[in-house]
């Protein structure tokens, strides 16, 4: 009867063990991105003997702890509108320098410290892939995220604009229309280029490109300067034939400074369908644009989901500052808890697969969110009443065995 003590205590220790288990599941239960635990039982063998008729003979000695398991399942996505908070859908964590190596999240509820480094909630930078020149290269070396040295966007001289429009076919001969498009030299300053256009034949107009003569160092009496020139001519269903590649537009001497612009008149897209038609109709203008823009500041940033750290600038323009790193394992469980949320290696979890999200397998980034705790409540109350059962049971168990000695004892009086 002696074993039965041990026996049930070693159910006791274990259920109770289940029941910390639990508790550290429910007091996380508000964490972001925490993943609960389960603890796995195994059953205690005692000595192996056999029967006359050769079949074994094995009493358990109770149970034990056999480990506990975190489990690394989805857990819901919650908007946040803060735009340096990130969730991950699917599989991965987001990697953080701690001073001494590498780290893995999957609490994405990030900020910016005071100089400018994207940081976790326990302090350690968020490490990913800078971009140079507005461009983020994945085959770059890891680098602490920090956008303090981006948060000015240079000007972009204009190199290529467009308008679209249809040019009257009805139109008397030496009828007008105009329109200005605003452009930019390489240092930022803006330049309004007037587009006149005058019906030269019945299917012929002419164009002229100009800026006022104060852009080249003029007066403002001084005629306009003109920058490009040319015709337009039009088959019999209206469509552009002549010119038939873009025509340039040079503006040079400029009284800022600036470098001389060169820009394509882009009267024909990327698919080399013309932009300007001939048709029967008013002279109209659809559309314009441009791709040169002024310096700017940086206003605010928002997360793709690639992992892209798009900044968002007060000239309306977004470039591209950083992409996180996004790291994967073969085996998750085998990570061992750090400072905080964060995990690092262990012997059993393999070594990370590092490289961005939506390849090898890795997750989708959201950004403006967090993953919430993946704790059900009611899984964790239904697993403690079950532990609590067990831990009364042994210990009924243990009262029981107890009983039995005493009254073997009291058999000698």
């Amino acid at each position: 009867m002696l074993t039965s003590f041990y026996t049930a205590l070693s159910g006791i220790s274990a259920n109770s063990q289940a029941i910390d288990v639990i508790g550290d599941n429910l007091a996380n239960i508000n964490t972001t991105a925490f993943k609960g635990s389960r603890t796995n039982f195994a059953e205690l063998l005692g000595s192996l003997s056999y029967a006359s008729d050769g079949n074994p003979i094995q009493s358990g000695l109770g149970a034990i702890s056999a480990g506990v398991t975190p489990l690394f399942s989805q857990g819901s996505i919650q908007t946040t509108g803060n735009s340096t908070d990130v969730a991950l859908s699917g599989n991965g964590f987001f990697i953080v320098s701690t001073g001494t190596g590498y780290a893995y999240t999957r609490a994405g509820n990030f900020s910016f410290n005071g100089t400018g480094e994207l940081v976790n909630n326990d302090g350690y930078t968020v490490v990913g892939y800078m971009a140079s020149g507005g461009v983020v290269d994945s085959n770059t070396p890891l680098a602490p995220i920090t956008i303090q040295g981006s948060r000015t966007l240079p000007p972009k001289a204009t190199g290529n604009l467009s308008i679209t429009a249809n040019l009257d076919s009805e139109a008397a001969p030496n009828s007008n229309f105009s329109t200005t498009i605003q452009t930019y030299d390489s240092l930022g300053k803006a330049h309004t280029i007037s587009f006149d256009f005058t019906k030269t034949g019945a299917t012929d107009w002419t164009w002229n490109a100009t800026v006022p003569a104060t852009d080249t160092g003029g007066v403002s009496t001084d005629p306009a300067v003109s920058i490009g020139s040319g015709t337009f001519t039009f088959n019999s269903q209206g469509v552009l034939t002549n010119p038939t590649v873009n025509p340039s537009l040079t503006l040079g001497g400029l009284s800022d400074g600036a470098a001389d612009m060169k820009m394509l008149f882009q009267v024909y897209d990327t698919n080399s369908n013309p932009r300007i038609t001939g048709n029967s109709g008013a002279s109209a203008i659809s559309s314009v644009a441009q791709d040169g823009y002024a310096s700017s500041t940086l206003s605010d940033i928002a997360i793709d989901g690639d992992g892209v750290i798009r900044g968002i600038f007060d000239n309306g323009q977004t470039n591209p500052l950083a992409q996180l790193a996004i790291a994967n394992f073969n085996n998750p469980d085998g990570l061992l808890k750090f400072t905080g949320s964060t995990f690092v290696e262990g012997s059993s979890s393999g070594e990370p697969s590092v490289g961005v999200a939506r390849t090898g397998g890795r997750g989708t980034v959201n950004g403006s969110s967090l993953e919430l705790s993946n704790v059900d409540i009611a899984e964790q109350f239904t697993g403690l009443i079950i532990s609590e059962r067990g831990y009364q049971a042994n210990s009924r168990v243990i009262t029981t065995t107890d009983q039995l000695y005493q009254e073997a004892i009291n058999l000698i009086r």
